[in-house]
């Protein structure tokens, strides 16, 4: 019994190790910026964003997007959400970061403190995705985005 035991902490203590030793090896950086649409042809946000995770673990990073005039969002002439970067997940061509920062939409919201979620992946005009999700003050699921113009990369 005591060497059936023995076997099996060997064999947890071995898969423990496995899941840290993958994650390092995964990528350490998303980073992006441009102009997104939802139809394929018309701008609907600039967007810019960095995100680094050191071989630790820690994250840091910023997350910037504008949409100004070329939305078409009944109600918000201008809206903007920004950020430090908080959480980040990195895996393949995608990532998905969290962070806190501020929401601004004259005349709707005037500068408000927001958490978001963002979803991204790799990829050039018509194949790079984003993906926000406003938090808090409310919660505002965007529409997905495809790379009109700039480049996401996930290194």
């Amino acid at each position: 019994m005591k060497r059936l035991f023995g076997v099996l902490a060997g064999m947890l203590a071995a898969c423990a190790l496995v899941p840290a030793a993958s994650s390092a090896a995964g990528p350490v950086a998303a980073t992006g910026g441009g102009r997104g649409t939802t139809d394929g042809v018309h701008a609907f946000s600039d967007f810019g964003f960095s995100v680094m995770r050191s071989t630790g673990g820690a994250v840091e990073g910023h997350f910037n997007c504008l949409m100004a005039g070329s939305s078409q969002f009944p109600g918000f002439t201008l809206m903007a959400v920004r950020g430090q970067v908080t959480h980040a997940t990195m895996g393949g061509s995608t990532a998905s970061f969290d962070g806190v920062g501020m929401f601004l939409a004259p005349g709707v919201f005037d500068k408000s403190a927001a958490t978001f979620h963002v979803e991204v992946t790799a990829g050039g005009p018509g194949v790079g995705t984003l993906h926000l999700t406003l938090l808090t003050p409310f919660l505002f699921d965007l529409p997905v985005e495809h790379v009109l113009h700039g480049q996401i990369s996930i290194d």
